[in-house]
Order: structure tokens, then C-alpha cells, then sequence
């Protein structure tokens, strides 16, 4: 209803007297005829409503009385208004960043950044978790039998495993904007109790300084190939081991032992820059500081390049193979992985030093760990050792210069060892072209140890279980040269040793941080969501309802002069 001034209005009814006498009360009724207003002079006695809309009275001064109902005061009332505007627009901003993003996780994958004495940086730096490594070994128990043409098949006895933990450090580390360069120290301790057998165990094992350097002579010009045969018959009544097969203990043959030949090696690979250590054992370059500088992206500025390498030694690629592809190295450490490529039909890659190239790895299924929280288990595809004709990608890992691949089964990695004739396989040759298993006997090819895969935590990126195994191979090379390698076949692929890597438990310290950034953030971001969407709901319902109230405007003012005392 409009507002109207009612200074003339006649009461319609007589000044009553208080109960004392001296005050007067006048009922009036407005000019809509709906209601009652009773005024008492000086005081207001009571207001009955006007229309639907609740009122606020005023009360009589002196000579004039004033009157107003059905408005709100005006400071109060804008206040109000404010204060719940400000609520409804953070409730709708509230809502949204709790309802349709990941608010709470980006704000732990911030976290996660590698910067400098950071809590993420001490625990990438020196990781509080401890892989196993398990290695077996290929015992050669019949070679000489072999030799002297008594059995016409090597038999092998895998032996083991001896497992180690590994405990890594990151060293030499700096930081050059979002980008971090560093190496990595590993110390390798035995464990006997959980290993089958000792570290004085005798083995019968390839003689892998003399099948290496054999190899690399006859990669090299006509002169220095002459000059290392004729160091090695020089030398040949004095070398220790001038067999193709050695007896090692188990320490000796993994972790270094002394060789005369790796003497005149050792000129050779130091002119060319590629001597990595001192006294050779198959495990030699991974204890220790090894030689390779990675840089990775910490994720500072580009959270989907977290924990990428990015160089290896200074160099954006490879050179090992054929094709750009082949030679990238855009991978993860097989550590933690950017959590916006765990994609499920996306293909995430790892880069492995020691065969100096990446392997993929595909989505299987979705797993359980303890706490019941869900992983996502990537494997490796089964055939990333095939050759051209079953996997036409492995086309760029051929020899380039001679245009031959190695058979089904094994990979070629001399480029990346020194020159050593290396080969990468399945453990036992498990998939492998059969022509590999044929000139021995003992190997028992198995799917259960093939195994490789990653379990990885869906928003966190985190690899919380995992396992790789891998054979090191040795090829025979035969020269002309020497004589004690003509009872084996040229070419041969000799089974070394299959190595385990993997992580069957989480410390406690891991395992609470995975619990809370599973459930901890899950039940803050629904808390908060919860409490978002209800203050949007209130504030909007008491903003209307102050929208509505505000249309109803005051019925009348009313002015009462009192009648003159005698």
C-alpha cells in the first residue's frame, strides 16, 4: 500500500483513560480499514497489524505522536543486506571450487613441488623407502664338459636369490629455476636372512672382461684391435682368468674383483672416456655414485612435468637409436608421476639407465593396498622385447650400421656398456624366440617372473608398489686370435643373471601420509562442500525474504495533536 499522511485524520473513537487518569489512548482505524491502532499519549499501548506484513512502532512525543508500521530501520536492514550478500557470493565461490575441482588435492600436489628444504625436497632427496633387490644367478655347472665335447649343451642352475636393500641419496644437487640436476648414490646392504644362500658361495659364471673386451676389439680400427690382441698374448700366461668361465665367490662376481685383463682395458676405455670403475663386477656401477647427471622438472611452474627428466649428462635425448622417438627420454624415474597423466588409456614411461632407454607402461586394472585404499596397476606390455616383425616400434633398436636385430626376446644394449656385447631379456628367455634356449638345458621360463608393473596412488602420483625384472645376457664374439672360445658357438647368448627390484613393504611414516591424502583430504573437501552448499542455500533463501518484506511499504504515518488541558 502506498504511504499516505493522515495529519487531519479523525480518531473514531473517545480519549480512554488510563487506569491513573492522566493518559489518554485513542483508537484509530487507517484508512484501508484493515487493523487497529490504539496510541496512548506519551507511550504506545499496542499496534495491531496492517495488511499481512509485520510493523514497527513509534512512540508519542509530547504534543505530536508518530507512527509507522510495516518498515524496517534503515541502518539494520542494509547492514543485513551485506552481510548476506558477501555470505551468498563466497558460499557460490565456495561451492564451485569444492563441487567441480580438486581444490584441496592441488593444494597437496603444490606441496609436493620439489623446492629447496622443502619437506617434499628432504624426502625426494634421501627417500625414506627401501626397495629390494634380488639377484639369481646362472650357475654353469657342466662347461668343461662342454668344452672337451663330453655334453653338447650348457646346463645352467639358477642359484639364489641374494637380496639386498638399497638404501638412495640424491647427491651434487642444484637448481637452476623450475629445473633440478642431480646424481644418485646407492648403497646396497646383503641381508642374509632372507637370502637362499651366502656371500661366499662359488659360482661358475661367463667371464665377462674377457667376452667384453674380445667384443669391443673387434669394434675398433685395424690397429688398436691389434694392439689389444697383442697386450692380451702378451699377458696371457699371467692372466687369471683365461677361460670363458670363471669360479667367483658371489660377493666377488657382483660388487668387483680384481682381473689382469681388465688392464689393458682399462687404457682403452680411459682414452675413450668411458671408464666407470675400477675392478669389474656386474653390479659394480650401480653401488655408489653413479656417473650419470639427470635433471628433472620440479613441477614449480608446470605441475604436469613434476618429476620429468628432462637431460641426461646434458642432453636432451639418446643417441643409442634410430629414431627421435627411440632416443627420448620424457619419462618419470618410475618414483611419483605427474598426477594428471594417470590417464587410463594413456601409455606412462620410465626411463631405466641401465638399458639406457624408456619402457612403457599400460593400464591394467584398478588394485586394493592395506586401509582399503584403491591404486591403479600399470604393467609392462608383454611384448617390449619383441622384435620388427611382432612389434613394429622396435624397429629403431636394431643395429643401424649392419641392418640385424637381435632374435624375439632380447634387446641390444652393448651401446650403453662400454662396448660390452649386453642383451636385456625376460628372465629364462620367457618369450624369446626358442633358438635361445636351445643350446642349454636348466632354463625354465616362468610368466610369474616376468613380472613388471607400477601401483600407483590415483591423485597423488606416488608409486606405492612395484617390481621390474630383467636378464643380463652376454653375446660370444670369437676372434681368430684366441683359441678358448671355439667350443662355443659364435653369437650365442650366454644367461648371466635376472635381477628383481622391487617394494614389498611401506615404512609407517609413508603409509600415514597416503592415509590422510586419501581419506583425510576427501572428508575435508566434503566438509567443506557440505558447509558451502548449505550456507549458499540460507543465504539465498533470508536474502529473498528480505527482498520481499522490503516491497511492503509503510500503510500510514499518522500524526495525533492531543486535545488541550483545562
Amino acid at each position: 500500500m502506498e504511504h499516505q499522511n493522515l495529519d487531519k485524520t479523525i480518531s473514531t473513537a473517545l480519549m480512554l483513560p488510563k487506569e491513573n487518569g492522566d493518559e489518554k489512548i485513542v483508537i484509530i482505524t487507517p484508512p484501508n480499514g484493515v487493523g487497529k491502532i490504539l496510541i496512548r499519549e506519551d507511550t504506545v499501548l499496542a499496534c495491531a497489524g496492517c495488511g499481512r506484513g509485520p510493523f514497527n512502532c513509534g512512540g508519542v512525543k509530547k504534543q505530536w505522536s508518530g507512527l509507522c508500521w510495516g518498515k524496517q530501520p534503515e541502518k539494520n536492514y542494509y547492514f543485513l543486506i551485506v552481510l548476506l550478500s558477501v555470505t551468498f557470493v563466497l558460499s557460490v565461490i565456495g561451492t564451485i571450487c569444492f563441487c567441480f575441482t580438486n581444490t584441496i588435492n592441488n593444494a597437496i600436489l603444490s606441496s609436493m613441488v620439489i623446492r629447496n628444504n622443502s619437506l617434499a625436497y628432504n624426502i625426494w632427496r634421501r627417500p625414506n623407502v627401501q626397495p629390494l633387490m634380488k639377484v639369481h644367478l646362472f650357475n654353469y655347472t657342466n662347461w668343461e664338459k662342454v668344452k672337451r665335447g663330453e655334453e653338447k649343451k650348457l646346463h645352467v642352475e639358477e642359484v639364489g636369490p641374494y637380496v639386498y636393500s638399497q638404501q638412495l641419496e640424491r647427491v651434487n644437487i642444484h637448481f637452476n629455476g623450475d629445473k633440478l640436476s642431480f646424481q644418485e648414490r646407492n648403497r646396497f646392504t646383503y641381508l642374509p636372512n632372507d637370502s637362499h644362500g651366502a656371500h661366499f658361495d662359488q659360482v661358475l659364471v661367463p667371464n665377462l672382461p674377457l667376452l667384453g673386451l674380445l667384443a669391443m676389439a673387434q669394434n675398433m680400427d685395424y690397429l688398436p684391435r691389434m694392439a689389444i690382441y697383442q697386450a692380451m698374448m702378451w699377458k696371457w700366461s699371467g692372466i687369471d682368468h683365461p677361460d670363458p668361465f670363471v669360479s667367483l665367490p658371489v660377493h666377488r662376481f657382483l660388487w668387483g674383483y680384481e682381473d689382469s685383463i681388465m688392464n689393458v682395458a682399462k687404457a682403452y676405455l680411459s682414452f675413450k672416456g668411458q671408464l666407470k670403475f675400477d675392478n669389474f663386477g656386474l653390479l659394480v656401477t650401480k653401488n655408489g655414485t653413479v656417473s650419470e647427471r639427470f635433471t628433472i622438472n620440479t613441477g614449480e611452474r608446470e605441475k604436469e612435468k613434476m618429476n620429468t627428466i628432462e637431460m641426461v649428462d646434458g642432453q636432451d635425448h639418446l643417441s643409442f637409436w634410430g629414431t627421435p622417438e627411440c632416443n627420448s627420454i620424457e619419462a618419470s624415474d618410475g618414483s611419483i608421476f605427474p598426477p594428471s597423466q594417470l590417464d587410463r588409456n594413456r601409455t606412462l614411461y620410465v626411463y631405466f639407465p641401465n638399458l639406457c632407454r624408456r619402457l612403457p607402461f599400460a593400464f591394467e586394472k584398478d588394485v586394493e593396498m592395506s586401509d582399503n585404499i584403491q591404486l591403479m596397476r600399470y604393467r609392462m606390455p608383454l611384448n617390449v622385447f619383441d622384435d620388427p616383425k611382432s612389434n613394429p616400434h622396435n624397429q629403431c633398436y636394431c643395429e643401424i650400421d649392419t641392418a640385424t636385430c637381435p632374435p624375439k626376446g632380447v634387446i641390444n644394449v652393448t651401446r650403453c656398456t662400454m662396448g660390452a656385447p649386453a642383451f636385456i631379456s625376460f628372465p629364462h628367455f620367457y618369450l624369446g624366440d626358442p633358438i635361445l634356449r636351445e643350446n642349454f638345458t636348466g632354463l625354465k621360463p616362468d610368466p610369474n617372473k616376468h613380472d613388471s608393473y607400477l601401483d600407483l596412488h590415483p591423485t597423488l602420483g606416488l608409486a606405492l608398489r612395484g617390481k621390474s625384472s630383467f636378464q643380463i645376457n652376454v653375446q660370444v664374439r670369437k676372434s681368430n686370435m684366441l683359441s678358448s672360445l671355439d667350443f662355443l658357438q659364435q653369437g650365442m647368448i650366454l644367461p648371466v643373471a635376472w635381477i628383481e627390484m622391487g617394494v614389498d613393504d611401506l615404512p609407517e611414516s609413508l603409509r600415514t601420509l597416503v592415509y590422510h591424502g586419501t581419506y583425510s583430504t576427501a572428508a575435508v573437501q566434503l566438509g567443506l562442500t557440505i558447509i558451502c552448499v548449505l550456507s549458499l542455500i540460507g543465504s539465498g533463501l533470508c536474502l529473498l525474504v528480505l527482498y520481499v518484506r522490503r516491497k511492503q511499504r509503510p500503510c500510514a504515518t499518522l500524526k495525533v495533536k492531543p486535545p488541550r488541558r483545562s
